[in-house]
Formats: C-alpha cells, structure tokens, sequence
C-alpha cells in the first residue's frame, strides 16, 4: 500500500519482518516520523517494535534519495502468555505479555491452553477480561479449586469455677490472706467438664479435579484413670463428680481429690500421706511431713516440716524454719514447700520453697531459697514487702517494695530462666524413654499377632490397639511440653525485677544471662534488659 509520501510497508516473507520502502517522485515529500506511524497504524500493526536506529536511517535515507529506498525497520510480535499451576493445586495463576502490533491474545486462547493442562475447575472470565483490557499481567489467579475445610479437634471445656481470691479494701492489704484458706469443694453430682466431640472436616478438589482430603480429626476420649469423677450415664459428653472433694482440672479431665480436715500436723497425727487436698486447723510442727495430691491449706504456721503438693499451699500464718539461712542448713531445720501450683503465705523465712506457678507472700521473704514458675511477690510496690537474704528466682518477675538489707546481706534475684528447666526437662526425658520403651514392646506384639493372628484370641489385639492409642496420645502430649520447656529455657525478654522503694547493697540480680551486682544503696525501679545490658529504670 503506498501513501501520500510514497511509502510502502510489507512484512518480509518469510517472517514478520516490517519493512519500508519509498520511492521518490518530484513535488512528492520524504517521509517522517509521523507518517511511517501513521501507515502502521493504516496497516493494524501499532506497538511494533520498531529498531529505532534503523528507522532513523531510513528516514534519513529518503531525505537524500534521488532512487527508492527500502529497509528493515521492526517486527511485529503476537501477543504471549503463560499459565501455572500453584504447588497446592488450588489456584491456575495467568502471566499475560501485550503484542508488539501483532496478533493479542483472547480468552478462547487461555481457555484452551487450560484445558490442555487438564484443569477442570471453571475460569474466572471477569478476571481474565481484565487482564486483557489491561494488556498484560502477572501471576493472576483465573481459576480456583476448593480448599478442603479442616475440622476441629475434640474441646473439653471446664465448669469449674476457679476460686477467687478475697477482695481488698485498700492497696495495702492486697495481699492479705485471712480469707483465702477455703478449698474449693465439689459435691456428688456437681458438672465437672463437658467435652464437644471432633467435628470432621470436609474433602476439598483440585483445579484438576482430584480430591484433596481433609486431614482427619481423632476424636479423643476423657483421660483415663480419673478419680473421683464418672461420665454422666445420660449425657456420654458430660463428667460429673462422683465423691465429695477438691477438684482439679486437666487438659482432657477432671479429678477430684476428698479433703481431709485434720486439727495439726505432728506426733499426735504422725506424718500425712494421701490422694487429697489437706485442711490443718493449727499448724504442721517441725519434723512432720505432709505428702497429698491436691491442695493444703494451714490456718496456723509451717514449722521446719516437709510439704509437698499437687495443688496450691495456703497457710494464713508464715512458713518459718529454726536455721538461719536455708543453704547448707541441716534438713531437718528448714521449712520445705514444694506445689506443683501456687503457694501463698503471710512470711516466709529460712525456708526453701518452690511453686510451679507464682508465691505471694504479704510482708517478707528473708534468708530463704525461693523458686516459682512464673512470678514471686512479696507486699505490695509501695508498701512494707521485703525480700532480704537467700535467693529468689523466677520465670517472669519478682516484685517487691525492698530488696536486700541496710545491713548489705547477700541477697541474689533472677528472673528470665526457668528456675526448674534442667529438672523438668530431665524427668520428661526419663518418662519419653519409658512410653517409647512399651511403644517398641507393643510393636513387636503387633508383628508377632500379624505373622501368628492364631495366637491373637479373644480381644487381646483390641486392648493392644487401646494401649497403642493412650501411648501415641501420652508421647504427643509429652513431646509438646519438651518443647513448650525448651522454650522457657531461653532467656525471656519481657522478664522484670519490680522494686518499688530501695535497693541496698550486697544484692546481685540477674536477668536471663545479664548479672547486676550492686555495690551501694540506691532508689528502687524496674529492673531488665535494654540494648543487651541491665538497666534500671
């Protein structure tokens, strides 16, 4: 086709080559820029991609040309795209490339590139007419299979109502334990726990138009071996308890524990050991020991006795031993508290005692070895609290009024470790090596009933599969605390020592790995962690 200029394009054959060719005439004008746009945009070639050297030197050359001139200036380019399949299957993702003034894409052209990939689920013609309007695109979902919707694992919800402790009337007396020695008690009947079965998840389907299953939900039973407690005979998803007691909730159960309420603990009664929560109306006296499964709660004083507890240690009174300092003392001179919950008692001294979650105390800890799970807290921030002597450790935080002595009396506080890591991390250790031990037993029994099924009678390989299943069960429950231990055996970084008033000296605080020595008396504040140094605030 010629032009007004004499300008002629043509693609070369074969290829898509644009070249141009103008033949001069007299009174006839050379091309320019503007008209060899104008004659691709005659031809439906717009957007070649034109070698700008070349059209230059074409343009230039009709300027001098007395003979016709032609030359290579472009090709013309279709428009491209790619399709994906994401790693899931779920999604079909569009890469859209525009012509270069050759032919562009349609949807037809994707739909069927699609179907040869075998993809079944429906397209998303909106979103690709998009992606064509807009020329070009990248990684954009056209089609989408259907996610699988996951289930839900069996929840067991407590309808124990946890005890509250006494209200204060003022900020001083926050910590007065007067009111706090009652037990929670439950009476035959009472609703424990209600457990809401595993609700199955539902399969999904692939772009291709495969099945993607729903990982399965094991729909898992109340704990055995619970005490104290029966499923309801109407209502198989309700625990009821069975015997008036102390309850205490687990993650999948309830026990309840009776109580035994005993006047004091010592030559009269003789030492107490039993599955139970302990009520003493006096004191426990020096030497006695006391071993019960659930809580214990003194209305008097521990004296230089032996304490241990599945559930919290109450006593109104203080924990006080006759040596004067808990470290190196003889045993048989130190009060000895250890809970597996909270303890809380009026004043601690020359005593060791540990709680698996927090101790507070009301006025002071003094020459003491005390270790709690989560917090220590002694007093109140403004009021008389004291910790003086000994050491104190926790995972969280420490707070208290004063810390140490006018006297300089060595008084050591940590904070940011767990202070029963390396104990509970061993005991756990010690109790995977025994389930996997009877794993690996049943495991060979499981192979000696597959080459012998003879010998299988009776439903002995039922009650194999039940203990299989509570071993699988207790290893997942046990591999999931190691590593909810082996976390808080990094150093933490919100961990704080509270100290409302004064710090003396001769007091060295820790946090996570960082050690403070304080030399000289100095103002109370918030001690921690900043830019990898210690720091009070």
């Amino acid at each position: 086709m010629t032009t007004d200029a004499g300008l002629r394009l043509e693609l070369s054959q074969p290829g898509d080559h644009v070249r141009a060719c103008f033949t001069p005439e007299p009174g006839r004008l050379p091309p320019d820029r503007a008209t060899l746009e104008a004659s691709l945009e005659e031809h439906g070639w717009r957007g070649a991609r034109l070698d700008q050297s070349a059209v230059n030197a074409f343009l230039t050359q009709c300027q001098l040309a007395d003979g016709e001139v032609d030359g290579v200036i472009g090709s013309l380019l279709d428009g491209a795209f790619e399709l994906e399949i994401t790693a899931d299957k779920l999604s079909l993702l569009l890469t859209l490339m525009p012509p270069e003034g050759g032919r562009a894409i349609d949807i037809e052209d994707i739909a069927a590139a699609a179907t040869s990939m075998g993809v079944v689920a429906l397209l998303d013609k909106a979103a690709i007419e998009v992606a064509l309007e807009a020329g070009s695109c990248e990684g954009r979902e056209i089609a989408r299979g259907v996610a699988p919707v996951q289930g839900q694992a069996a929840r067991f919800d407590s309808l124990v109502q946890p005890r509250k402790p006494a209200q204060s009337e003022s900020e001083d007396d926050r910590f007065d334990l007067r009111d706090l020695g009652s037990l929670l008690l439950v009476n035959p009947g009472t609703a424990l726990m209600r457990r809401t079965p595993a609700k199955a998840g539902q399969d999904g389907m692939d772009i291709l138009g495969k099945p993607i299953p729903a990982e399965p939900m094991v729909d898992t039973p109340f704990a055995a071996d619970l005490t104290g407690v029966a499923i309801d005979p109407n209502d198989p998803l309700l625990l009821l308890a069975v015997i008036a007691g102390s309850p205490r909730v687990l993650p999948s159960g309830v026990i309840v524990s009776p109580v035994v309420d005993v006047e004091a603990v010592d030559l009269h009664s003789g030492n107490v050991t039993f599955d139970g929560s302990l009520r003493v109306s006096g004191d426990i006296r020096t030497g006695m020991s006391v071993r019960v499964t659930g809580d214990v709660v003194v209305s008097g004083t521990i004296e230089a006795a032996h304490v241990e507890a599945g559930g919290d240690v109450i006593v109104k009174g203080g924990i006080i031993g006759k040596a004067e300092t808990a470290h190196g003392a003889d045993s048989g001179e130190i009060a000895s508290v250890r809970s597996k919950g909270a303890v809380h008692a009026r004043y601690i001294q020359n005593a060791i005692v540990e709680a698996a979650t927090e101790v507070v105390v009301e006025s002071g800890i003094r020459q003491s070895d005390v270790s709690a799970g989560e917090r220590v807290t002694v007093g109140s921030p403004t009021g008389q609290g004291s910790i003086s002597g000994g050491r104190t450790r926790a995972l969280a935080s420490v707070s208290t009024a004063m810390l140490g002595a006018p006297a300089g009396t060595a008084t050591t506080v940590q904070v940011g470790l767990n202070p029963f890591a390396d104990q509970q991390k061993a005991e756990l250790e010690e109790q995977r090596r025994k389930i996997l031990e009877e794993q690996a037993k049943l495991q060979q029994l499981a192979a000696f009933f597959a080459k012998h099924p003879e010998r299988a009678v009776g439903d002995i390989r039922e009650k194999a599969r039940a203990t299989m299943y509570k071993i699988n069960r207790d290893l997942f429950e046990l591999d999931a605390e190691i590593a909810r231990l082996a976390e808080q055996m990094k150093p933490s970084e919100e961990a704080v020592i509270a100290v409302g008033r004064r710090i003396h000296g001769g007091v060295t605080m820790q946090v996570g790995h960082k050690i403070l020595k304080v030399m000289e008396d100095k103002t109370g504040g918030q001690v921690r962690v900043v830019d990898d140094r210690i720091s009070v605030t």
